[in-house]
């Protein structure tokens, strides 16, 4: 039996694909010869442990600071480790020149917890936390960074022994050469590197690929990205070229990153002369908008035909954005294979690169394999307009299509400052949406927010957004936040949620609705790190059953991968593997210790796996399984991998068989395996928390406001704190312009008031006389509390409008504010 041989060497090979490939079904156990992809930087253990009382503090926030340095690296990419920041605290990460690479706040992007960081241009890196309170454990912790090399900057192409896909001397020019030609420096920005971290030993690989979409899918080979377990671990670096055409210029400093969030299509490598069934292809989505910056390119459904001159923009070797073009007897479309002879340099780095059409500039091909001076078979490729079909619903839209493209981070408007959201306070969010049309611009573009049903109770300050006019393909922010105020009687724990609806344009409208465009958790419950294991001290923490039959290095769970498996996880982990034990059944339990989370009102179990699923013969299963007294005693499934390969970071919740008890174990049950394939886990958490921590807010509105004979309808608002040591601010706006009015305060509201009269109730018990600015506004700063606990005290104003003889008054709305002691 052949074991599996798709480690990669790394070695700075063109992509060449091996004649005659069969597919790597687990029958036959036949791996898949895949292209290489070239080695662009190395892992090197590196400890890192932030120490709080080393920060600086400024304003009540402390800023703990590190550089970590390493001459002559190309990047550095760290990983971080047990991520799990307090609400409102940032680590930042920053590149050789200042440059931020990425905030991350919480438990990081996807709530993963432990991950690699994007990669920081240069040799140089530094680390910014930013905190406002102590932390019983570390906030994170680093124990390994990738270290860049140095090829990544060479201006000559790589090792040319051996097979490789030069078609005699190396044509590469640097992209900077067609900087005067803007449909071509378009298809330049918006290709990609794409930087994948590899398993064990953990490197950085390297691919190339295009974002397609003004929605932001990248299309690159599957043999670059084939699991969701890779898309983790990838990211897409744009502007990476040389400033300079073909004098050696040094490179932009200020490359970009996004991370790989989801494969939304793909289809596998099984050869390099492929049919319609491997088209050797990976669309993902893409977590942020590279879109707005950096454009896309355009595929196209027309089949390029022999002759047609074609271009490739790649990153051969792994060096900065390159391009070669090729055309006339040299293009052959030879059915489903798009074969490019004598012509058309590519090297180990190009497979994924977009082939584009020289006369229109629109993506047709996308390549994948070397070979362009072997008879009969050149360097290869998949054609666009066999690829198109499966694709077409990720593109831009042949007519005029506006959709919610994103919506900001939400801001505190009025509150306590903690970042966090309460009852009573006042946020603010902004929505961006994106005209997703080819070619059709949008002008006047608008749109209505409401409440989405079931939606925690809010009061909506702003009901539309205006966004502009957006060209084709381009996004655009609202000209304004839209703010609400949280009710002071919604529930902590509930979800807040807006709709954008009746999108519309000059042009054309509306467009689909988008509910539920925005949702956030009232005092979302922070999760503490219960349990955590990356296996860097072995498997002490695990109790191992061995079911099965026969012995030897790969009988049960071990962390010592004995088939060298190359995997999208950060080494060591542990792994089952039912190839490397051979002919032997296996049954084998990863049992973990006993937590006790008898305090906790919430837990989640997660953990980063692969399981590599093979049917020879026992269908081998992978099952994840709960215990604790809540259950009985009893293993309760919670996840069952079989049929169909997994991988990636999972999160389950598990509050119900676990909050509350003291004896909770987790297990990783491997069974009904017999020379199959295998199952690798890492970076296991517990999660637990008490519930949600949540503040009842200060400030309710209530009712409507009245113009006067002026036509000025005043506003009164409340911000701040109604609590203890709290300070609040009263302020009214768009009132008569240096008019005279009243503020009365009362202990009753006047429920059955009708529109435009007084709507709070007698008796009153303070009345205090304003004078309004030029403005027409007035604002009070840091009014005390007065004597009232745990009591409603309801506000009104009342403004002396100018017109007729005997005048008119206005009203105000109410508000009511909640004091707490």
């Amino acid at each position: 039996m052949s074991q599996l041989s798709n480690v990669r060497t790394g070695v700075l090979l063109a992509a060449v694909c091996a004649a005659g490939v069969t597919s790597a079904f687990a029958q036959d156990k036949q791996p898949v010869d895949r292209p290489d992809e070239p080695v662009v930087g190395a892992a090197r253990d590196l400890t890192v442990v932030p120490n709080l009382g080393d920060a600086r503090e400024t304003n009540g926030v402390r800023l703990w600071e590190k550089r970590i340095s390493i001459p002559g690296a190309s990047f550095l990419k760290a990983h971080l480790v047990d991520v799990n920041l307090q609400e409102g605290d940032v680590l930042t990460i920053l590149n050789s020149r200042g440059r931020v690479v990425e905030n991350i706040t919480r438990r990081g992007p996807k709530n993963w917890g432990t991950f690699w960081a994007l990669s920081a241009f240069g040799d140089e890196l530094t680390l910014q936390l930013r905190v406002r309170y102590d932390y019983e454990r570390p906030p994170f912790s680093i124990d390994q960074v990738i270290v860049g090399n140095d090829t990544m900057f060479a201006v000559t192409g790589g090792d040319d022994d051996g097979p490789e896909s030069l078609c005699g001397a190396g044509d590469f020019e640097d992209v900077e050469c067609y900087q005067s030609d803007a449909a071509k420096w378009a298809n330049v920005l918006a290709s990609v590197g794409v930087m994948s971290v590899g398993g064990n030993p953990s490197v950085s690989l390297f691919c190339s690929g295009c974002n397609i979409s003004p929605l932001n899918y990248v299309l690159t080979n599957d043999h670059c990205i084939e699991t969701q377990g890779q898309c983790d671990t990838s990211e897409f670096v744009f502007k990476f070229y040389r400033m300079g055409c073909n004098n050696g210029a040094p490179t932009t400093p200020d490359w970009q990153a996004f991370r790989c969030d989801d494969i939304v299509a793909s289809s596998p490598f099984i050869s390099c002369d492929q049919g319609l069934s491997d088209l050797d292809y990976a669309l993902c989505s893409v977590i942020g908008d590279p879109a707005s910056i950096f454009g896309f390119a355009q595929p196209d459904p027309n089949p390029l035909t022999d002759g047609e001159d074609i271009y490739i923009i790649q990153h051969p070797a792994g060096r900065p954005h390159e391009i070669t073009h090729g055309g006339g007897i040299d293009v052959d479309v030879d059915g489903t294979v798009l074969r490019y002879y004598n012509t058309l340099d590519t090297e180990g780095g190009s497979s994924g690169s977009p082939v584009f059409r020289d006369s229109d500039d629109k993506v047709v091909g996308l390549h994948h394999c070397g070979g362009c001076s072997t008879p009969g078979t050149g360097n290869r490729g998949m054609l666009m307009s066999d690829i198109y079909p499966e694709i077409e619903g990720f593109l831009c839209s042949p007519s005029l299509e506006i959709t919610v493209a994103s919506m900001s981070a939400p801001t505190e408007v009025s509150g306590n400052g903690d970042s966090i959201m309460h009852p009573g306070e006042i946020w603010q969010v902004t929505p961006t949406v994106r005209n997703s049309a080819c070619s059709d611009d949008a002008t006047n573009v608008t749109a209505d927010i409401q409440v989405t049903a079931g939606s925690a109770p809010i009061t909506l300050l702003d009901t539309s957004a205006s966004f502009g006019n957006i060209i084709a393909g381009d996004a655009a922010a609202s000209a304004a936040p839209v703010r609400f105020r949280i009710s002071s009687l919604a529930t902590c724990g509930t979800d807040i949620s807006l709709d954008v609806v009746n999108v519309n344009a000059n042009e054309g409208g509306p467009f689909g609705d988008s509910l539920g465009a925005f949702e956030q958790t009232i005092a979302e419950a922070t999760l503490g790190t219960e349990f955590m294991d990356d296996y860097s001290a072995g498997l002490g923490a695990w109790s191992i059953v061995d079911g099965g039959t026969g012995s030897g290095p790969g009988q049960t769970w071990t962390d010592g991968n004995p088939n060298g498996r190359f995997l999208p996880l950060t080494a060591p982990f542990v792994i089952v593997d039912s190839d490397a034990h051979l002919n032997q059944d296996m049954d084998e339990e990863l049992i973990s210790q006993t937590f006790d989370v008898s305090n906790a009102t919430i837990v989640q179990l997660q953990y980063t796996h692969n399981f590599n699923w093979g049917s020879g013969g026992m269908d081998e299963q992978g099952d994840v399984e709960v215990r604790s007294s809540l259950t009985g005693g009893a293993w309760v499934n919670v996840a069952n991998y079989s049929g169909a390969d997994a991988s990636g970071t999972v999160n389950h919740d598990i509050t119900s068989l676990a909050a509350g008890a003291s004896d909770v174990q987790v297990r990783f049950h491997y069974y009904d395996a017999r020379n199959e394939w295998w199952w690798a886990i890492d970076d296991v958490f517990l999660l637990a928390g008490s519930g949600f921590a949540c503040n009842t807010g200060s400030f309710e509105l209530f009712g409507t406001g009245c113009n006067g004979t002026g036509g000025n309808t005043p506003i009164l608002e409340g911000l701040g704190s109604a609590t203890t040591d709290g300070d609040i601010t009263l302020r009214i706006r768009d009132g008569l312009p240096s008019g005279l009015g009243l503020l009365f305060w009362s202990t009753t509201d006047n429920a059955s008031a009708s529109p435009c009269v007084f709507q709070i109730g007698f008796p009153t018990f303070l009345t205090m006389i304003l004078s309004l600015d030029t403005g027409g506004e007035w604002e009070l700063n840091a009014l005390s509390p007065p004597v009232l606990t745990d009591i409603h005290a309801y506000l009104q104003f009342l403004g002396k409008d100018a017109g007729a003889a005997t005048g008119k008054w206005s009203y105000s709305n109410g508000l009511d504010v909640l004091f707490q002691m």
